[in-house]
């Protein structure tokens, strides 16, 4: 049987809610045994037990291994492929022009990436795409999570209707050029999917790869990919395939004002009103990014259970405003982060995100709420582990957890100096939050196996993934992918156009807070 003792000058157990402190433990130490923790406790406590290793040391932090809640996959940014920041509704269907990709060897990079910031496990979200089929694409991606040792919680999106502007497509190409309406319909036509087909793969992929199949590292979710996508019929099935597995659920939710007035002009409510309304709110649920939330939205989502994963990076990248985090939390949501393969750097530096959204959640007034470093922990830790389908074993360090772990190099990141407040936990999970990189990050353990040693991957060679990704996105772009370009250029100001009279509120606290209106 395989143990290991990890010890850290302090371990840090659980992030606090804001409401209780986190839990630290100085010269601490964690005893796994074939991927499970075993004990917790100090450095003295345990030090005399016999086991094949010992990680770590007085030098390093040790902390849960961190969840990135909302991820699309390309570790190569979309940026990279072309596709400039700008307004998620026109900024979509100009990526129609991306080229295609070696899912394995992108996702092997994007995985290495994350794991190099400290994230252990994702919520990995993917994207239907025209190339060889979906169950040979998600295949490819979870070998490739699993060439990283990396824990996933996967899912394929569904898109059945409004995929060009959140309207009939029918209805909106029969405005359009013949031509290029015909160019789009073929576009579409290639990701179309039938509800039964999404449900059987559902069903079959969860077989083969979900938890028990894989060892406890991957866990298989449904995912409408939002309320304007799929159809009502839709959601019904979604949650009650949901409730006979017992799987989660991960989907999109009010990313814009736009996809709000949707709801308004489409219900005569909002977005979540409706799913309220659907019954498909529940604690299995998980929204990314919810931008645009109600006063009543949020009391609908925190009587529900339903979890919440703030992207603050890919928010302000694609015009959408800011997410109301603090009424959130609150008013009693469940608030994750991820990065949405959108960081602010390009990186998926989870480190990063949970840092950004500690410093843009600080409302202006002595009185005004401010997300402190212990809740943004949380949101990347406990918080963000809690809809992944792990059953609960996630999130923090205590007996009878999965064995995912972070060390950080507490020198390096508290050079040249670092004098605290004295308070244990506060001066150990303030390190992190304001100074932590992801070039402090030493060593990453997932399920008790060593993944990353002395800041390099064990069980992938970065640099030839690297030099193999350089070599493919250096042969010259594929004639398909430049027609696919040439028609969503031509497609883009017609879209503009049809928005033309959804205005957005123009006074400032609907942009600097979204006003909750």
């Amino acid at each position: 049987m395989a143990t290991s003792l990890i010890r850290g000058r302090y371990v840090i157990c659980e992030a606090g809610t804001g409401e209780s402190e986190s839990r630290v433990i100085s010269d601490g130490a964690v005893l796994q045994r074939d991927g499970l923790i075993e004990a917790v406790g100090t450095y003295d406590e345990l030090k005399n037990l016999q086991v094949d290793e010992v990680i770590g040391g007085p030098q390093f932090l040790v902390m849960p291994g961190l969840t990135n809640a909302h991820h699309h996959g390309r570790g190569v940014s979309t940026f990279q492929f072309g596709s400039v920041d700008g307004c998620l509704e026109s900024w979509i269907v100009d990526g129609w022009g991306r080229r295609p990709v070696d899912w394995h060897l992108i996702t092997l990079y994007t995985a290495i990436q994350m794991i190099k910031s400290g994230t252990t496990n994702v919520m990995y979200n993917h994207p239907r795409t025209p190339t060889i089929g979906m169950v040979e694409e998600s295949e490819q991606v979870l070998r490739a999570f699993g060439d990283a040792g990396m824990r996933t919680a996967f899912s394929v999106y569904y898109r059945g209707q409004n995929r060009v502007v959140y309207h009939d497509d029918e209805a909106f190409l029969s405005g359009l050029p013949a031509d290029l309406a015909s160019a789009v319909r073929q576009y579409l036509a290639v990701t179309d999917l039938p509800e039964d087909d999404y449900f059987s793969f559902f069903e079959s992929f969860r077989e083969s790869h979900g938890l028990e199949a894989s060892g406890g590292l991957v866990s298989v979710l449904l995912s409408p990919s939002n309320v304007q996508w799929a159809s009502d019929d839709f959601f019904f099935r979604t949650k009650e395939l949901a409730t006979r597995y017992g799987a989660a659920v991960h989907m999109h939710l009010v990313e814009s004002w736009y996809q709000k007035e949707y709801g308004v002009r489409r219900w005569g409510k909002t977005p979540v009103a409706h799913l309220a309304d659907l019954g498909f709110l529940g604690p299995e649920l998980s929204c990314a990014h919810s931008v645009w939330l109600t006063d009543g939205d949020i009391e609908l989502l925190a009587a529900a259970g339903t979890t919440v994963c703030h992207n603050p990076s890919s928010n302000l990248r694609l015009k959408n405003g800011i997410a109301p985090v603090n009424a959130m939390i609150s008013g009693g949501v469940n608030v994750a982060i991820g990065t949405d393969s959108t960081a602010i750097n390009d990186d998926d530096d989870m480190l990063q995100e949970m840092r950004l959204a500690s410093k843009l959640h600080r409302q202006p007034g002595l009185e005004r709420p401010a997300l402190d470093t212990h809740q943004a922990l949380r949101m990347t830790t406990a918080n963000a582990a809690r809809p992944t389908g792990f059953d609960g074993r996630i999130g923090t360090l205590e007996p009878g957890r999965y064995a995912d772990m972070v060390l950080l190099d507490w020198e390096a990141m508290t050079a040249p100096y670092f004098e605290g407040t004295g308070d244990v936990a506060s001066d150990a999970v303030n390190a992190v939050v304001y100074r932590g990189k992801s070039t402090h990050v030493d060593t990453v353990l997932i399920n008790g196996e060593v993944v990353l040693r002395n800041g390099r991957s064990v069980k992938a060679d970065e640099e030839a993934v690297v030099a193999e990704l350089r070599e493919q996105l250096s042969r010259p772009i594929e004639q398909e992918t430049l027609a696919t370009r040439q028609m969503a250029a031509r497609l883009l100001p017609y879209i503009h156009q049809f928005y033309d009279d959804w205005s957005i509120p123009s006074d400032g606290p609907h942009y600097v807070y979204n006003g909750r209106a």
